[in-house]
């Protein structure tokens, strides 16, 4: 096991086990690999947590990967290096309100590729699930992830996104067309960078759209570009393709 699965697997125990403790009623047994008594745990990942849905459904939670267990087949419905995030309930904000009492246990698992699985009827296995969910995403995204990036990177990335949201470089009218955004969510963005989640798409389009508008509008800000981020084109768009290198 890495220092990922290790680090998961204690999360597995301790969210899991506080789940029982907690008397969410969740239907749950721990599975963990023992040679000496000849106990196997399907897929091989130690260790596991069974849930069993209100809805019949067996999912294995292990230290990689969320599966579906129909019988002796194992079915991947997430492998935590492609997990970007979740939703739950819905998937707009402005639905959760509405949908709450009918869909409180669906969660909606967004992967890498713009893919989405949905996992629906999870009864109060939903409430633990999310929680181990949520631990994934901080220690495959930003702690790790962050890891595997040189400081440097980080820096001149932090440095764009703050020129791009207090910088004279683009107008108010234009960052929905550029960014997506508005001029409020992009200072947030560059004031939370890089504690953020770095696998997500929505923030690799973000900083690549931000450093290709940044290096197309140098010409015509020489002094603005000096003044907020002290680096050449080329080294601004070496930093991006590090940072995509590592998010893929």
């Amino acid at each position: 096991m890495n220092l990922i699965d290790v680090l998961l697997a204690e999360q597995i125990n301790q969210v899991f086990t506080g789940a029982l403790r907690e008397g969410r009623d969740v239907d749950l047994s721990f599975l963990y690999h023992d040679p000496e008594r000849g106990e196997e745990v399907p897929g091989g990942e130690s260790p596991a947590v069974r849930l069993r849905t209100p809805a019949g459904q067996s999912l294995l939670v292990t230290p990689r990967r969320i599966t579906h267990e129909v019988g002796s087949s194992l079915r991947d419905v997430a492998v935590y290096d492609r997990l970007t995030g979740y939703d739950w309930i819905a998937r707009e904000m402005a639905d959760k309100v509405e949908l709450k009492s009918e869909h409180y246990d669906r969660l909606y698992l967004h992967l890498r590729g713009d893919e989405t699985r949905v996992l629906d009827r999870l009864g109060p296995a939903v409430y633990p699930l999310m929680t181990f969910l949520g631990k994934v995403l901080e220690l495959r995204s930003e702690k790790v992830l962050l890891r595997r990036l040189d400081p440097d990177v980080v820096d001149l990335l932090g440095s764009a996104l703050t020129a791009a949201a207090l910088g004279p470089f683009f107008e108010d009218g234009e960052l929905g067309t550029l960014f997506a955004t508005d001029r409020g969510s992009l200072q947030v963005l560059a004031h939370m960078w890089p504690r953020l989640n770095l696998a997500s798409p929505d923030l690799r389009r973000t900083v690549e759209a931000v450093v290709e508008m940044l290096v197309q509008r140098k010409t015509g800000h020489e002094e603005a570009w000096s003044t907020w981020l002290d680096t050449t084109p080329e080294r601004l768009i070496g930093a991006l393709e590090a940072f995509r290198a590592v998010v893929g």
